[in-house]
This record gives structure tokens, sequence and C-alpha cells, in this order.
């Protein structure tokens, strides 16, 4: 017994290490986007400039991730097939968290406000691409690591379990008041303190994810994508014209990627619709949060003069809203320890509908109460919902990956092409819809809150989104028993509808109606 204790607790902590990269990410995703809207908005950006640089990372992040996720799949390099894209992104989060807090000091130094704009954009646009494009590679370790093994379900709810603590950090971070402390008076304000410790976090979390995972270096490739016969995936043999010929040969792995992800299988395009609409209504009420709270709750305004009582309470209700984002991160990571239980008791299927449905009570009854008390309960009430999108799915991947003749065979015999294809090209597929779902936000909310002239609109545009993912959650597939339900509903369907007259309907080039077109889609 002892021993079998002693396996556990040590595996335990090796994923815990394994997943402190997502844990470091997380904290810059939280403390970074927490300061972000209101530091640009500070700069002058109007709320529809400022959705737009906020969709400018994740429109990159969608062409970028399927062809990461396809070339990590075949890469040979001594560091292992996914190390050499984390290292790189992680380059990238780096040199964000030193723009973003020194743009205006830099751009100054440069030529004034224009150039310090541009810098603190670029930076906004770094942190927000390669944050998110790094899980995709940490997401495929974990599956190469434990995906077929009995430990395939808990090293997701390990990695939701650091997400969750991650954000709790970067959220500490922020609702710190910081303006008065030695650091910032060191640093040079209370952005330059904060963005120095997340530096300071990344690098250390980044350090013992590299360390701690072994990637072994296959002699079969897991994807159908290649560079060169009989040649190494050399992207990262960091050799100067290696690396030129791996950055070609990777942009040309773009449209690869992509078409991976538009011609996914019957059962992860379903996945992929629920997944699109769980994360454009959590990312609608974390992206704006702050800003509701401290337009809303507590009436401040974020283009007040400095020092004026309104701006001086904008700021308070950021640094509430912060709270409130914290709160949730924390009872994110509360549940991420019962989802396992939850799961075995209702199901996959039925657990993400709940977690959606208490995200969308949460948000109506914001709507109506907008109080500093509701701001802490109905934060504490969405973290179920952030626990369960963070796993649930990638666990469902993951499941349809170990099992393709099963899921994947469902519409159409297993092409040689899906049967190589390896778990990153499917990962990567459904974080297209997560980056789809910010790109919508980040393209639409400004313009939305323009025309309303409220920022109530952002939370009730959650609501709706969390209606919307209850009733797509309804048709993921979990079992084969849910595929051979709608094998019966579709004969049903085939079986009970009239005949219609030949000419009365209209064809497509290849001979099927638009209506057959239509319903195989879905």
């Amino acid at each position: 017994m002892s021993v079998a204790m002693d396996i556990s607790i040590s595996a335990l902590w090796r994923l815990l290490l394994l997943n402190s990269l997502v844990f470091g990410i997380e904290i810059c995703a939280a403390a970074g986007f927490t300061f972000v809207p209101p530091l640009l908005l500070k700069s002058g950006m109007e709320d529809s400039q400022m959705s737009l640089v906020l969709g400018i990372g994740p429109f990159i992040a969608l062409f970028l991730v399927p062809a990461i996720g396809a070339t990590s799949d075949q890469c040979q390099s001594s560091l292992g097939r996914r190390r050499p894209f984390i290292l790189i992104l992680s380059a990238g989060i780096c040199l964000s968290l030193v723009f973003i807090p020194y743009g205006e000091l830099i751009g100054n130094s440069l030529g004034g406000k224009p150039y310090a704009m541009s810098i603190i954009t670029l930076g906004v646009v770094l942190l927000d691409c390669c944050t998110q494009a790094c899980f995709t590679p940490m997401e495929a370790l974990l599956a190469d690591i434990y995906g077929n093994t009995e430990m395939s379900e808990s090293s997701f709810l390990v990695y939701t379990f650091m997400v969750s603590l991650g954000g709790c950090v970067g959220y500490l971070l922020t609702a710190i008041d910081w303006e008065n402390s030695m650091l910032a008076l060191w640093v040079g304000g209370q952005e330059q303190a904060v963005f120095l410790l997340l530096f300071l976090l990344f690098a250390g979390s980044l350090g013992v994810t590299v360390f701690t995972a072994k990637e072994k270096v296959s002699g079969e490739r897991d994807s159908q994508v290649t560079f060169t016969p009989h040649r190494r995936c050399r992207i990262c043999d960091f050799v100067p014209r290696a690396c030129l010929q791996s950055v070609v040969a990777f942009t040309r792995l773009i449209p690869k990627g992509l078409t991976n992800s538009i011609e996914a299988p019957f059962v992860l395009r379903r996945l992929q619709v629920a997944h699109f609409f769980m994360w454009a209504a959590l990312f609608c009420y974390t992206m704006f949060f702050s800003d509701f709270v401290g337009e809303e709750v507590y009436h401040g305004r974020p283009h007040a003069l400095v020092g004026s009582d309104e701006r001086k309470l904008y700021d308070e209700g950021v640094r509430m809203g912060s709270f409130g984002l914290l709160i949730q991160c924390v009872m994110a990571a509360v549940f991420s320890m019962f989802l396992e239980t939850v799961v075995k008791q209702i199901g996959e299927r039925r657990t993400l509908q709940l977690s959606m449905a208490l995200f969308t009570v949460a948000m109506t009854l914001l709507v109506f109460v907008r109080t500093p008390v509701m701001v802490v309960m109905m934060s504490a009430l969405t973290g179920f919902a952030s626990a369960a999108a963070n796993s649930l799915p990638y666990t469902l991947v993951g499941a349809y990956h170990e099992q393709q003749e099963i899921f994947f065979a469902f519409d159409s015999p297993l092409t040689e092409s899906l049967r190589s294809s390896g778990v990153g090209v499917h990962m990567a597929a459904l974080d297209s819809s997560y980056f789809l779902a910010q790109i919508m936000l980040s393209a639409l909310m400004g313009y939305i809150v323009h025309i309303t002239h409220s920022v109530t609109t952002y939370i009730t545009c959650a609501a709706l989104l969390g209606v919307a993912a209850c009733f797509s959650l309804s048709g993921i597939i979990v079992t084969e028993e849910d595929l051979q339900t709608i094998r019966t509903s579709r004969a049903l369907t085939v079986l009970e509808s009239p005949r219609r007259p030949q000419g009365k309907v209209r064809r497509s080039n290849s001979g099927k109606s638009h209506m057959s077109i239509s319903m195989e889609m879905f």
C-alpha cells in the first residue's frame, strides 16, 4: 500500500511540475490582460479600437496554431517534438512582458506618442498570440506522455488545476495596489512592478517544464506532413541556415494546417461548435469584466482626468473586477479537484451543460443586480464553467484520437491521412474554435457597446452565449452509443421523409441537393 501511495504521490508531483508552464502562462494572461484594456483606454484609444487590437493576436494564432500542431507532430529535434515550439513561443511572451510596461518609455525615446502606441500594441499582440498558441503544444505534450495510460484524464485535470492556480496568482497580483510599494518606486510604477514579477514567474515556470518533460524522439512520424524525404524536422536545431529553411517550410504548412482544422471529422466538428460557444461566453465575461465593474458597478470613467474622483472610482472598480476574476480562478481550482467525481456521476456532456447553465444564471443576475457583493458571488459561480471548459473537451479529443476507428470513421472510411494525423493536429483543430471565439468578440463587442452606450452589454451577451453553449453541448459525441443513436435517427429521417419530385430540388454542380449538403455538414 505504501509503495502504491509513493508512486501515486510521485506521479502527481511530476504532473504538477510538467504543468508548471501553463501555470506561468495563465499568470501572464490573467495579470497582463487585466492591465491591458485600462492601459489602452487611458492612452486615448476608443472601445472599438481597443477591441480590434485585442483581436489581432487570436487572429494570428488562428493561422499559426494548426501549423504548429501539424509540424510538432513530426518534429524530431534533439529537444523532442513539443519543447522547440514551447521555447519559441515563450521567447515571444518574454518580449511582450518588456514591451507593454516600457512601451511608452521606449516610444518617447524614439520619437513620441505614435511610436509608444505602436510598441505597446506590438507587446499586446505578442502576449495575446503567444500565450494562446503556447497552450497547444503543452496539451499535445500531455497527450504524448499520458495519452494511452490510466492517467490520461487525470493529466488534464491537473492541467486545469494549474491553469486555475495561475489565474489566481495573476489576478491576485493585479488586485494588490502596488503604487506606493518599494518595488514600484524602484522600477518606475505599478505596471512596471507587476510585469517584472510576471517575467520572473514565467521564466521560472518555463525552466521547470522544459527540464521535467523528457521527450523521446520517435522514429515514426505522427503526421502526414513532411518537409523533405528522409530528413529530420530541423525547426529548432538553431543553425541559421536550417532555421531559415524551417521557417519557409513552416509557412507552407499554414494552409495545410487550416485545411486539417476545417475538414475535421464529424465528432470533432460537433465538439468545435460547442467549444466555440463555451469560450465565446467565457471570454465575453473575462475580457471585459474589469471594465464593466469599473464603469457600471463603481460608476467610474476611464477617460476622466487623472486624480479626479471618477478616475479613482474606475481604478478601484478595475481592482474589484480583478478580485472577482481571482475568486473565479480559486473556485475553478477547487472545482477541478471534484470534476472527475461529477463526470463519473452524470457524464461529460451533462457536466459541461451544468457548468454553462450556472454560468448563464450568474451573468443574468449580474445584469440586474450590480453590487460589489454580487460581483464576488457570481464570479465564484462561474468557476465551474472555467474548470470544465479547460479540461473536458481536451479529454474527449484524446479519447477520439485513441479510438479513431470508432469515432473518426463515422461519416466516411478512415483515410490514410486522417489515420496518420497526430494528436497535435486534433488539439489544434479544437483550439481553432477557441481563437475564433476571441476574434469574434474582439471584432464585434466594441461596436456593439458603441451602439448601446452601455458596458452592461458585455454581460448580457455573455449570458446569451451561455444559453447557446448549453444547446450546442447537447449534440457532442461522448460514447459509441451516441454515434449509434445518430445513425438510427438519420435512418428514421430518411425512411419518414416524403419523396419529392425530382425537378423541385435545386441541385449543386456535384449533383447533390443543397438540403443534403447542409444535413451532411451536421
